[in-house]
C-alpha cells in the first residue's frame, strides 16, 4: 500500500499544485509533500475527505481496489406527487439550495388534482470546488 503515490497521481491527474491541494484540505504544503514522499501517511480521519475530494473510495486510496471497475452513481431521477404547483416550486427551491447532489433538471407536471414533480440530480458535481472543514 502506497497511499502517498496514489494521492500524488490523483492530484497530478487533476492538474492541481500541492499548494492548491493543501488549501482545499486546510493542511500545510509540507504535510502534502510528506504524504506524497512516503514520509508520513494521512491521518485516518482524513481518508473520507480525500476520497470525496478525488471522487474515489477509501479502499482505492488504500490500494485495496481498482477504481476503474467500480460502479458509480452519477445521476438519479425522482418523481414526487404533491398537492399543488406552489408546493412543487418550493421543493425545487430547496433542491436548488443543496450542493450535493446537484439539481440538474426538473419538470412540474399537472395531473388532475395533484402535481407531479420530476427532478434529476447529479452526483460528483462541483465536488472539486468544495472546501472541507
Amino acid at each position: 500500500m502506497d497511499i502517498g503515490r496514489t494521492i500524488k497521481e490523483l492530484r497530478q491527474k487533476r492538474g492541481i499544485t500541492q499548494e492548491e491541494f493543501s488549501e482545499a484540505l486546510r493542511v500545510s504544503v509540507q504535510t502534502i509533500s510528506r504524504w506524497e514522499n512516503g514520509v508520513n501517511a494521512p491521518d485516518l480521519s482524513m481518508l473520507p475527505q480525500l476520497a470525496v475530494y478525488f471522487g474515489v473510495t477509501t479502499d482505492y486510496l488504500l490500494g485495496l481496489e481498482r477504481n476503474d471497475t467500480m460502479a458509480k452513481l452519477i445521476k438519479t431521477t425522482e418523481t414526487f406527487e404533491l398537492a399543488s404547483k406552489q408546493e412543487a416550486e418550493e421543493m425545487v427551491l430547496k433542491f436548488k439550495g443543496e450542493k450535493f447532489p446537484a439539481l440538474k433538471d426538473y419538470k412540474i407536471i399537472p395531473d388532475g388534482d395533484r402535481v407531479m414533480l420530476e427532478v434529476t440530480k447529479e452526483f460528483n458535481s462541483e465536488l472539486d470546488n468544495m472546501k472541507f472543514n
